[in-house]
């Protein structure tokens, strides 16, 4: 199956009246790689990762695969179609055992009701989303095959301890490139001290000279 990632891991984080409403609704279990929602269905509710890890991906006509983006625990997906009323253009599924509470639309209504400045939250939340897709989308269409890689390995360490847990292949099918080009980009940073590659594994070396390779 062919496929890719058009966004990156990233994670936008929700205000706190916010993140402690939600979390007062109790969550659904899911395995890892479980269907969540998929895609053409209506959306009845939007989710809120408490713990685990998602994937955002649709199929096309001819039977390909996309990945649009993957989500970490205390983030919200699958807003769009609930709020605009049109079928879900995405599926999702866990990539980890994870926990989500499904948020509805009588929720929504009783959270506003109690306290109505909850809504300029959301409202704060959805367009910080769409303002960071957007910036990626010009990521990828403007920036060269070493800085979306750079990119990449720069936003998912923002979570980690300068350890990627990743395989090339990985890392291609999420900036859009083959495995041999992130190989040869791979080499290339390696010699300048930047990352160290070990088996399914990238160790970053010099966080600070990727980001400044990727601003020049």
């Amino acid at each position: 199956m062919n496929e890719w990632n058009i966004f990156s891991t990233h994670k936008i984080d929700i205000p706190t009246e916010l993140f402690e409403t939600f979390k007062t609704k109790p969550a659904q279990a899911f395995k890892k790689n479980q269907i969540i929602y998929r895609q053409g269905e209506i959306a009845k509710s939007f989710c809120y990762l408490k713990s685990g890890q998602v994937q955002i991906f649709v199929n096309s006509s001819d039977g390909l695969e996309k990945i649009f983006t993957t989500y970490k625990k205390e983030t919200i997906f699958g807003e769009a179609s609930f709020f605009d009323g049109f079928p879900r253009m995405s599926s999702a599924k866990t990539l980890l055992d994870s926990d989500i509470i499904m948020i509805d639309k009588a929720d929504i209504m009783l959270y506003f009701q109690k306290k109505p400045f909850l809504a300029l939250n959301l409202i704060e939340l959805l367009s910080q989303k769409v303002r960071m897709l957007s910036n990626e989308i010009d990521n990828i269409s403007f920036l060269s095959a070493e800085k979306r890689i750079a990119q990449y390995l720069f936003n998912i360490n923002l979570d980690t301890n300068c350890s990627i847990a990743c395989t090339h292949e990985d890392i291609g099918k999420a900036v859009g490139v083959s495995r041999v080009t992130v190989s040869r980009v791979f080499i290339k940073f390696s010699k300048y001290g930047w990352i160290d590659t070990k088996y399914k594994k990238i160790v970053i070396l010099d966080k600070d000279a990727l980001l400044k390779f990727i601003e020049t």
